[in-house]
């Protein structure tokens, strides 16, 4: 299975399922698909905390890559925070809904982990339930965590001077930008802003990661 995000390198879920419901949610399609997992509904799965184990120093893991870990349960969060805690390796936590870095501030303040947050846009639209992209934004800019990461995948349409404003206010270590590579007909900016977009991201001397898939939009 893919990893997902060009600069991790393994997945670990301990907690899987999510009911933001995002119309482009390719994990939900997989899991309801031909994965080995029955539905997407949240759930926590104890007996992988072990796999943990296999982590090494340098290896950077993403965390519920089948899921988002903001519908698991306190006690879930400090299963899973325990044994990270025990691990040299560095874990990306990436969510829809960042204000669960604020509720839980004292369970993700260890310094081998990585505030990730995903916003597509600086726009709302109606294909999904999670929080409004301005929500997220305001509530990983007030995260006073060191390490961050921003995922805008997939892209769509925005205003290139708010945007651009929100990535430097959140100010992410990482950067990964891709497409909509799943067909699922969302509203795209054109070539000229995506560029432009990039570029002024760069000149600032942000890590901007551009993932496989975005050269269709470029061109």
């Amino acid at each position: 299975m893919s990893k997902m995000f060009k600069t991790v390198t393994h997945t670990w879920n301990p907690f899987t399922g999510c009911l933001f419901d995002c119309s482009y949610c390719w994990a939900r399609k997989m899991a309801l698909g031909r994965c080995n997992y029955p539905d997407f509904k949240p759930t926590f799965h104890p007996e992988r905390l072990k796999q943990i184990s296999r982590f090494k120093e340098g290896d950077f893991v993403f965390v519920s890559s089948m899921g988002d870990i903001a519908w698991a349960g306190e006690q879930e969060i400090t299963s899973i925070v325990s044994a990270i805690e025990n691990s040299k390796a560095l874990f990306l936590i990436q969510t829809k809904n960042p204000e669960i870095f604020l509720h839980y501030r004292e369970f993700f303040s260890m310094t081998n982990v990585v505030h990730g947050v995903t916003i597509e846009s600086n726009r709302c639209w109606n294909g999904s339930k999670a929080p409004c992209p301005v929500f997220r934004y305001s509530a990983i800019k007030t995260d006073t965590h060191p390490h961050k990461f921003l995922s805008i995948e997939p892209i769509m349409d925005f205003d290139l001077d708010i945007f651009t404003e929100w990535v430097m206010d959140i100010n992410p270590e990482i950067i990964e930008i891709g497409a909509d590579n799943y067909h699922n007909n969302l509203t795209e900016p054109s070539p000229e802003k995506l560029a432009e977009f990039i570029k002024q991201l760069e000149d600032a001397g942000l890590n901007v990661k551009q993932k496989d898939g975005l050269g269709r939009l470029l061109k």
